[in-house]
């Protein structure tokens, strides 16, 4: 049995979208600030780890930014 916060088909209070939107919108920073370190950095090693990390963080947010499309919150991605 399923608690009614948890019901996929019931509507999502606005503070819990706006939270998904703020962890989208860190995700995509956090993603920015990423690359831009390895850009910087001249240790191939720690490239590949930066850019692995900055992946990682754009799926993140692609997850989200696909859920809150769903519910007409966020734009889908394109």
């Amino acid at each position: 049995m399923t608690s009614a916060g948890t019901d996929p088909g019931l509507p999502r209070p606005a503070a819990e979208l706006s939270g998904e939107l703020r962890r989208m919108a860190l995700h995509l920073e956090t993603a920015a600030v990423l690359e831009l370190r390895a850009q910087r950095t001249t240790d191939a090693v720690q490239v590949a780890v930066l850019r692995r990390r900055a992946e990682h963080r754009r799926r993140e947010a692609d997850r989200l930014r696909e859920r809150l499309a769903a519910r007409g919150v966020a734009l889908p991605r394109g």
